[in-house]
């Protein structure tokens, strides 16, 4: 059986955002025949994705999904996302995704007047959603998979811990910016504004990291401030049973195809895979922002084998078996189709595939 253009572009869409087939296909069949199905949005949403990127990018609980999210659904005026339920592995009874949340991405300043969280952010149950926005903006994230409910309960619980930690929640100015974020109403922090599209990229695009093999972990971070402005965002996907050096280099390739990566181009690459086990497991590759676009990507794929992944496997047999569930397998038009440097899908000679669902 052949696929259609249709199908093949919502084969891609669900690459891209881990986005269930039949919802991938829906948005497909909804949108007009070659219309951006991932767009870059105005500036105060990239702004405000960037910043919950950045919130999410190291999660202090263990989560299967990586960074805890099961998929995206990018619009050109919002961003939903859809979390997973709570905790696989607790360290504390108490923890939930809620919880968590709601540490991660209000905003609360500490006694020096530092933000820790989303600045202007402000949350309210919206048609039994949890919906974040940003003060004087329409930028907004749709929080799924929360239940309304709990996530009151957890916005009250942190509200107090973060009181006895002697940070201020300012997300209870409700109408208002508190005096500690109004240095944030604009986006005067230079290298975080102008690499927003990176970052706000990446999480639009968060479903392309089950493309290496089953997750393991992952967690991102801020390495530096660019020369000439930008960030440098470093990531470190940690994942098993993938396919090798073909897993990292396709990633990367996902990351830059036309019409739906990100303007990248790779600068730098150091590739471990034919090394023995029992050398190193990570390949780093260094990708800059093209078009004079500021931000540099540094993605530390690291590929877990041998000893390394039996130690995993026999501490964490029933987590390892659920991550094993979420690696996606990528059909082999997809690596023609990056072979042909992203060309239209309705190009791609598409043979019979099989895992499409």
């Amino acid at each position: 059986m052949k696929t259609t253009a249709v199908e093949c572009r919502a084969e891609l869409l669900r690459l891209y955002t881990g986005m269930p087939w039949q919802s991938a296909l829906r948005r497909v069949e909804a949108a007009a025949p070659g219309s951006l199905l991932i767009p870059q949005p105005d500036a105060d949403q990239l702004l405000l994705e960037a910043r919950v990127m950045a919130a999410l990018a190291w999660r202090r609980i263990t989560t299967l999904h990586p960074w805890g999210i099961e998929y995206v659904d990018p619009r050109s005026d919002r961003l939903l996302i859809r979390f997973e339920a709570d905790p696989v592995e607790r360290r504390d009874p108490d923890e939930t995704q809620a919880l968590d949340l709601a540490e991660a991405l209000l905003p609360r300043a500490d006694e020096y007047g530092d933000i820790q969280g989303v600045p202007g952010a402000r949350t309210h149950v919206e048609r039994g959603q949890v919906m974040l926005r940003v003060l004087d903006t329409s930028a907004s994230v749709t929080l799924l998979g929360l239940d309304p409910d709990e996530w009151l309960r957890a916005v009250d619980v942190q509200d107090r811990q973060m009181g006895v930690y002697g940070m201020t929640p300012c997300h209870r100015d409700l109408p208002r910016w508190h005096p500690a974020e109004r240095p944030y109403r604009r986006p005067g922090r230079r290298g975080t504004a102008a690499s927003a599209w990176l970052t706000s990229g990446l999480l639009r695009r968060v479903g392309l990291i089950r493309t290496l093999g089953a997750p393991l972990a992952v967690t991102g971070w801020l390495g530096h401030h660019e020369r000439g402005g930008g960030e440098r965002w470093i990531i470190d996907p940690t994942f098993a049973e993938g396919p090798g050096a073909t897993g990292h280099q396709r990633l990367m390739a996902l990351l830059a195809a036309p019409g739906w990566g990100l303007p990248l181009a790779s600068v730098d690459e150091h590739c471990s895979c034919h090394l023995p086990p029992a050398y190193s497991d990570q390949c780093t590759t260094v990708a800059a922002g093209l078009a004079e676009r500021p931000g540099v990507l540094e993605v530390r794929a690291i590929q877990r084998r041998g000893d390394r992944l039996k130690r995993i496997q026999e501490h964490r047999p029933e987590i390892y078996a659920a991550q094993q569930q979420l690696a996606v397998s990528v059909p082999a038009w997809v690596n023609r189709w990056l072979e042909r440097g992203g060309s239209p899908v309705s190009d791609v000679l598409v043979g019979a595939v099989t895992t499409l669902h």
